[in-house]
């Protein structure tokens, strides 16, 4: 069964799609934040049946679960979970939607981290199917199995990290590809747009129906082996960011694509198609 009661800290565009996700599931959503503003602003995007509120202690009064997604640093997620920890169910579990933060250390102070784990919806959270349950060191194995749960009941797909490492499962796959797509332009090998094709009409559609793995089980194992000998020695092992990235901040773009009404057409386009996964 889905949790009864739902507190969810932060009602930025994560807390507000988060909430939405768990108020379509059939449980009580609280969304709490500090400005009146932030709320006003979320109450679209979560719905009506998500129930608004500033005061943090009556969002997390007698909660089932708490997830947490304020600010990207440790010292207020302690504060916020520390008194969660106070005020929620007594067998409650507390998530943090933290996406680069050691979920050891921001629950650190906890009297029961055992209760406690990471909690990592991809954004937009209730278009992106994907969550990443993780285990900290001293998470029970029934806390991950029991959000796990949660998660498939509500349609999700659950991928349980079951160490605290940076970046956990979908951001170190993301980030090993974007190191290889990087030393392939800053080598003259192909231009950021012929690798942004290569994702889109090759990888991506690809992987979109099925994963790497299966794919490897598709071309045969024989045939994996001996590619994988050839290429792994050649592949990008830079310990530093490309030099292109610090050569675009330098000259204080932001993005490396300023056609601000192209990336909106591409915003549009993910969006799109994520609804219609």
């Amino acid at each position: 069964m889905n949790p009864r009661q739902v507190a969810v800290v932060g009602a930025g565009t994560m807390g507000a799609g988060i909430a939405r996700i768990f108020a379509e599931g059939g449980a009580e959503v609280r969304l709490t934040a500090r400005r009146q503003e932030s709320l006003a602003a979320a109450r679209e995007r979560a719905g009506d049946a998500v129930h608004m509120t500033n005061d943090l202690d009556e969002a997390l009064a007698d909660a089932d679960l708490v997830v947490e997604t304020i600010v990207e640093e440790v010292g207020p997620k302690r504060v916020v979970l520390g008194r969660a920890e106070e005020l929620a169910a007594s067998d409650a579990l507390l998530t943090t939607n933290t996406s680069s933060l050691s979920v050891d250390e921001i629950g650190r102070d906890l009297e029961r981290p055992e209760r406690f784990a990471g909690l990592h919806f991809l954004n937009p959270p209730e278009l992106v199917q994907v969550v990443e349950i993780v285990g900290g060191n001293r998470t029970a194995p029934a806390t991950l199995e029991k959000l796990r749960g949660w998660m498939e009941e509500l349609g999700k797909a659950p991928v349980v990290v079951r160490l605290d490492l940076p970046g956990f499962v979908v951001n170190r796959l993301q980030y090993a590809l974007l190191r290889e797509a990087y030393a392939l332009v800053d080598a003259g090998v192909c231009t950021f747009e012929d690798v942004d094709r290569a994702v889109t009409a090759g990888l991506g559609a690809r992987w979109a129906a099925i994963g790497p793995f299966e794919t490897m089980d598709l071309a045969g194992l024989d045939v994996h082996a001996a590619v994988a000998a050839n290429l792994w020695p050649e592949l990008a092992t830079t310990s530093r960011p490309s030099g292109s990235i610090a050569a675009a901040r330098e000259h204080g773009h932001i993005r490396a694509d300023f056609d601000a009404e192209k990336l909106k057409e591409r915003r549009d386009r993910v969006l799109r198609l994520l609804r219609e996964a």
